[in-house]
């Protein structure tokens, strides 16, 4: 019984040059990440300190009317 043993191809070397660019490459990926990551908080942040949400009774423009009021 004989075993194929299928033999790998071997992997060329990565000049300096080449690794030197992917490295920039990646840390250009990174910031682009971390930039993109920042604007989305800001948005986040923007959009729920906008007031947007539901208001309060006392502060909105009924005076607290809508605990007491039967028309809502």
């Amino acid at each position: 019984m004989c075993v194929f043993k299928a033999s790998k191809p071997s992997v060329p070397q990565e000049t300096e040059q080449a690794k030197q660019e992917r490295e920039a490459q990646e840390a250009q990926e990174r910031r682009k990440k971390a930039e993109a990551k920042a604007e989305r908080l800001e948005e986040t942040v923007r959009t729920t300190r906008k007031g947007i949400g539901r208001r309060s009774l006392l502060t909105g423009s009924r005076g607290g009317l809508g605990y007491y009021s039967e028309t809502l």
